[in-house]
């Protein structure tokens, strides 16, 4: 029988190709900034977006890793940066940062509490809502019209 502490963030949930535009953005900085830190991170957003966008975008995410790293309440998981699949907490990670941004406060809050603990959850909201934001405002020309 397998416990809820066996259970690990990097299960596969997705496919990448399913995520929207911005959740897409969010889980490849992700592994960016997992895989080789703020610089590489920095390299995703730069690969995707204009100078200045990915300058505002990368403050906010520099903001956004300073309070997970000081109240998470475990690292998160991440896939290598050119797997297909998308993990549990690379995908509720870009549902937050969505939510935060497109002003579902309530939805945002309720899922920060998942990263950090409760004295850090409006912190956390604020600062997913700054990153969103700047990842909306990259990603505006590429919606599907599926």
């Amino acid at each position: 029988m397998r416990h809820a502490r066996d259970l690990t963030g990097d299960l596969p949930l997705a496919a990448s190709r399913g995520l929207t535009p911005v959740a897409a953005l969010v889980v490849a900085a992700l592994r960016g900034w997992n895989k080789g830190g703020p610089g590489q991170a920095m390299e995703v957003l730069r690969a995707r977006m204009t100078e200045p966008r990915a300058g505002a975008a990368m403050a906010a995410l520099c903001d956004l890793a300073g309070v997970l790293a000081a109240h998470r309440r475990r690292p998160l998981a991440c896939h290598a940066p050119h797997c297909t699949s998308v993990g549990a907490d690379e995908e509720s990670f870009a549902r937050f940062v969505e939510r935060a941004a497109l002003g579902e406060r309530e939805a945002a809050l309720i899922l920060a509490g998942g990263f950090v603990d409760g004295r850090a959850i409006l912190l956390l909201t604020d600062t997913a809502a700054r990153l969103g934001l700047q990842l909306y405002r990259a990603t505006l020309g590429q919606v599907r019209l599926n």
